[in-house]
């Protein structure tokens, strides 16, 4: 939710050797923009991982290695150099390359959507198991595929679904083949009107029925899951579990104007407009109030 701008930690508009490594340089959390983590700080897998990390990295990824290969061919300084230490070394980079040359404006593609930096690079994405079909997963971040066409390899995406099958992966989200189709159309429309000189024309607003502030409240208070943006009065209740920020974000916008928190520090791609778009009921008489 923060591409792009001072708040991602890898920003790539700084350039490509900065959000490869450079942000780990000069390493400052107090700018990231702020993120719901309260999943995680109470799932009991992440807060084992959390609270014995370093020991986990040694013993998993140097030690371990190092011991296969002193009991299967005699070679444990072999085994903790090259699958231990170099592995480590060449895998963080592999990681860093989507930090930086999947969001680098010369290579691979944006056919979904250009509203950020975040590119296609197939040849990165065999390499990465599909991670690098970043364009993909920028426009639909809750889905948990990187890819839909042969075009786009992933292969991580296979291995979800039989985990999905197998009962070890749940709740596994995937946007409709209607969704990317109208995110490749929309696309090809945004470029077409670039190359020719033209302006996206703004949407015009639906004609809904208006309601007063003090109305708006009360159907919030008698528990609507309603949110005011920009005048509009968006009812959010099928959409709060599917919101890729968490639920929490929106729950703590129902019956307020969350204009500020939407067009200020949060940079919402074209497909979020278009469902956005879809969850309008009311409009309020007084927008400016």
């Amino acid at each position: 939710m923060y591409t792009d701008t001072d708040q991602d930690p890898y920003n790539a508009k700084r350039g490509l050797l900065f959000s490869h490594i450079g942000w780990l340089l000069g390493l400052n959390e107090a700018i990231w923009g702020p993120v719901d983590l309260s999943d995680l700080r109470e799932d009991p897998v992440v807060i084992w991982q959390d609270r014995l990390y370093w020991p986990i990295v040694i013993a998993a990824g140097i030690l371990l290695p190092g011991m296969v290969a002193h009991y299967g061919w005699d070679d444990w300084k072999g085994g903790m150099l090259y699958a231990g230490l170099y592995r480590i070394i060449v895998t963080q980079h592999i990681t860093f390359l989507i930090n930086s040359v999947a969001h680098a404006s010369w290579a691979g593609t944006q056919p979904y959507s250009s509203s950020t930096t975040a590119r296609n690079v197939p040849l990165l994405a065999v390499i990465t198991l599909g991670e690098a079909n970043h364009n993909f997963h920028h426009t639909f971040p809750t889905d948990y595929r990187n890819g839909v066409s042969w075009t786009e390899p992933d292969f991580s995406r296979w291995i979800i679904w039989l985990w999905g099958k197998l009962g070890l992966a749940t709740d596994l989200k995937s946007a409709t083949p209607l969704q990317i189709e109208q995110a490749r159309l929309t696309q090809r429309k945004t470029r077409k009107e670039r190359q020719g000189g033209q302006k996206a024309k703004t949407r015009a607003l639906s004609k809904l029925p208006q309601i007063s502030w003090e109305e708006y409240m009360t159907q919030s208070e008698d528990g609507n899951f309603l949110v005011a943006i920009n005048g509009i009065i968006y009812d959010v209740a099928t959409f709060m579990n599917d919101h890729p920020g968490g639920r929490d974000l929106i729950q703590q916008s129902l019956g307020k104007d969350a204009t500020v928190l939407y067009y200020g520090s949060h940079l919402h791609s074209p497909q979020a407009e278009d469902i956005l778009q879809s969850l309008q009921v009311l409009r309020l008489e007084d927008p400016c109030r």
